[in-house]
């Protein structure tokens, strides 16, 4: 009889004590496990995960600063919204078909991430797909990408995919 009183405090102290200390909070269309009070991105840390598993970037293409797209994209996102975007530097840029991806930095604004497309009228900014802000408890890949995604429904998922934020 002992052994069984043990076995049900131990189950009861196993139950009780993770749900004193973790709580499952909503945020941002997503989740976050909090932990004494502190928010963990669990739902990102898998995101980011499965993201690196699957994502094939084999045709998506970065753009250095030598290549005229890098200058296009500089010029246009500079005419957005000046004066401030004036002061932009560009962290990163990919590119796969007719879809560019950017993440800029601005002296006064947010950091950026900004969707572009190539017409016949040349580079352009894709309505809706600028993601500005920040991600903060969240990582902000998965952030920026269920963003993105949810507005421009046409994006390629691999460029989306193997977008990678950098500080």
């Amino acid at each position: 009889m002992r052994y069984k009183a043990q076995a049900i405090v131990l189950a009861i102290i196993l139950v009780m004590l993770p749900a004193i200390h973790l709580e499952v909070q909503s945020s941002d269309d997503s989740w976050l496990l909090v932990v004494d009070g502190r928010p963990v991105d669990v739902a990102g840390l898998f995101s980011q995960f499965h993201a690196q598993v699957t994502r094939r970037c084999d045709k998506v293409k970065s753009i250095h600063s030598e290549d005229p797209l890098h200058g296009d994209v500089l010029r246009v996102i500079r005419h957005y919204s000046p004066p401030d975007s004036l002061s932009l530097h560009i962290v990163g840029i990919s590119q796969l078909e007719n879809w560019v991806i950017t993440q800029v930095k601005f002296q006064h604004l947010n950091d950026a991430v900004v969707l572009l497309n190539t017409t016949s009228q040349g580079l352009k900014l894709v309505h809706n797909g600028i993601w500005s802000g920040s991600t903060h408890p969240h990582y902000p890949e998965p952030v920026i990408r269920r963003y993105l995604e949810s507005r421009i429904p046409g994006v390629p998922k691999d460029l989306i995919g193997c977008f990678a934020y950098r500080d």
